[in-house]
């Protein structure tokens, strides 16, 4: 029995994705970033030759070393398995960004490991030959029995660690540019999907680590130099540091402006996205926390010279440099997916409560880790003093002397 002419009907779903990348991946790219753009800084002593910024090399290859040491953990704690993040390096794939980021987040910190010992074997191994407390003995077991102490030796250090800075400055430019190309090559979202994003990600990791770095100089210079304070010579070089910021600030929001003036007049995925960034529901963390806290103050505060000088001032730019960029990465990452698919719709994003307390739970080993280092290292230029010369007509056997 017939029951009249066949209808076709068709549904149409609106399949609600949950958001995959959430806070622990933005911290994520946060840490790389900052390792990126400190071991950038780092480079511009030992690769470029500009022997101003020598003092700040170590600072700022410590940086690279632990950030890194610490940013995979955000990664290996998002995964639903954590302890199956082994499969990674076995099972390699030819066309997965994330098989080269792998293999970039294995080598980038062992060669910046290797490039720390030599740029402070000469420390390590005068402070085992002049220090008789538990830090020369530490020393002694750092140099892994490299214990010349001849001008030659130290010259061909650094010829090493010219060497090795012109192979890991590349490295430190892909290990956070890969996370770019990760987002620009989702087609889907309009957020990221653009040849823009793996240079907005690189220039905001150069401003934060330079803010980070600023910061940490002024900390070692005060409480681990032997001088224990900010030295007339040390102001200059943490103001010539400071006058770069500007600079790196500017190119920052260009890319940001000329990425959102691309977006705005895109498809509807990118206009829509580009709209709740200007004017919905992250317009207060976007126009508020990334750009007038993050780059218009800061570049208030590091173009005058009066404020620039002024410490408290500089303290207080570069902590804001770093929560701008903290924010930029939760606005790109997190935002990039909350806009339904067919453009309709904005999802709520609610973090994981866990994924919250590890976040903290990685920045305090971070904080332990950093200040930890640089506590034992010697990443301030050290004074050994001479042998003592024996009195004149007297045999006596010359002493050493030690220097805590």
């Amino acid at each position: 029995m017939g029951i009249g002419p066949y209808i076709p009907v068709h549904y149409l779903y609106n399949v609600h994705h949950e958001i995959p990348f959430g806070y622990l991946i933005a911290i994520y790219f946060f840490y790389t970033g900052l390792s990126a753009g400190s071991f950038l800084m780092s480079a511009l002593s030992s690769v470029l030759g500009i022997k101003k910024f020598k003092p700040i090399a170590k600072v700022s290859g410590v940086m690279a070393l632990t950030l890194l040491a610490v940013a995979p953990l955000h990664l290996i704690a998002d995964l639903e398995r954590p302890l199956s993040f082994w499969r990674l390096f076995v099972y390699y794939n030819g066309s997965s960004a994330i098989s080269y980021g792998t293999i970039l987040l294995t080598i980038y910190p062992l060669m910046t490991l290797i490039y720390l010992w030599f740029m402070m074997r000469k420390d390590l191994a005068l402070g085992a030959k002049y220090l008789t407390n538990w830090r020369g003995k530490l020393y002694r077991l750092l140099t892994l029995g490299h214990l010349d102490t001849s001008e030659a030796s130290f010259e061909k250090d650094q010829k090493i660690v010219r060497t090795l800075g012109m192979i890991t400055v590349p490295l430190a430019f892909l290990v956070h540019g890969y996370t770019g190309f990760i987002l620009g090559n989702v087609q889907a979202r309009g957020l990221w999907n653009t040849a823009l994003m793996p240079y907005i990600f690189l220039m905001s990791a150069i401003v934060s680590g330079t803010g980070l770095l600023l910061l940490l100089v002024l900390f070692a210079e005060r409480f681990l130099s032997a001088e224990r304070r900010i030295t007339p010579e040390r102001r200059e070089l943490i103001d010539d540091i400071a006058k770069m910021m500007p600079w790196f600030i500017l190119v920052d929001g260009t890319l940001l402006i000329s990425h959102f003036i691309v977006l705005y007049f895109a498809g509807q995925n990118a206009h829509e996205t580009a709209w709740q960034m200007l004017y919905g529901h992250h317009q207060w963390s976007f126009l508020f926390d990334e750009v007038l806290i993050g780059l218009v103050l800061p570049m208030i505060i590091f173009s005058i010279p009066k404020l620039r000088k002024n410490l408290f001032m500089l303290i207080i730019g570069s902590f804001m440099t770093l929560y701008g960029v903290v924010y930029m990465r939760m606005n790109f990452v997190i935002g990039g997916q909350q806009l339904e698919l067919d453009g309709n719709g904005w999802k709520t994003y609610i973090p994981d409560p866990l994924h919250v307390k590890l976040i903290f739970t990685f920045a305090a080993l971070e904080i332990i880790l950093l200040f930890g280092l640089m506590f034992l290292l010697p990443i301030t230029e050290q004074r050994y003093p001479p042998l003592v010369q024996p009195l004149k007509g007297k045999d006596i056997k010359g002493t050493l002397t030690m220097e805590h």
